[in-house]
């Protein structure tokens, strides 16, 4: 199966790379620093020969800090590609960096355009703006249903900032709130005492 990753290109002047070796729940090895978190995980999954098509969703702000922080993620991953050989195809969505429903209904289908039948998604949600997460899975739920699609990892990296430097790295796998999600959409035909039931039992799992 193609593998799709959706990642939010960061909009911020300064980015700098981090190890997220076995930290967080992510159970990602890889000990070289980066900056967006996707890659790491990346590092473990691609294989030879593999196609991988990542979508770049550019946030239209500072054209030259777009650019610089695309060029970073391209260049991490590049790096890491050197030594597997997946061929690796990129895409671009740029909108606005405004939260009316005209670009929000934009940007929701301009990720399902990228979509493609029977494929592996990935996203890496840990930049811009707060809406395109909430966005994502929309994409991915859409794609579940009508694509075909493996929904296999959702990557969230978090940092604590002191002195201007990042500390505390800490790299989440959420992909299961895209199935919290879809779960409270079945809970139908139910009690509220049993719904907040099926929900306790959805995190003992």
């Amino acid at each position: 199966m193609k593998k799709i990753v959706f990642v939010d290109i960061s909009m911020k002047e300064k980015v700098e790379s981090v190890s997220y070796k076995n930290t967080g729940n992510a159970c990602c090895s890889y000990k070289e620093p980066v900056v967006y978190p996707i890659n790491a995980v990346l590092s473990e999954k691609i294989k030879k020969n593999e196609e991988i098509k990542i979508v770049l969703i550019q946030t239209k702000g500072n054209k030259s800090l777009v650019e610089k922080n695309t060029k970073i993620f391209q260049t991490e991953l590049e790096t890491i590609n050197a030594s597997i050989g997946a061929k690796i195809e990129y895409s671009f969505i740029e909108t606005n960096y405004e939260e009316l429903k005209s670009n929000n209904e934009n940007r929701l289908k301009l990720m399902l355009s990228q979509i493609e039948e029977n494929s592996e998604l990935y996203a890496d949600i840990t930049f811009g703006p707060r809406t395109v997460p909430m966005l994502v899975l929309c994409a991915f739920s859409f794609a579940e249903k009508f694509y075909n699609s493996d929904i296999k990892k959702i990557i969230y990296g978090k940092v604590d900032w002191k002195d201007g430097k990042p500390k505390n790295p800490e790299l989440y796998d959420v992909t299961s709130l895209y199935y919290l999600n879809s779960f409270t959409y079945s809970l139908t035909s139910v009690s509220r005492q049993k719904a907040f039931k099926s929900i306790e039992t959805f995190f003992s799992l």
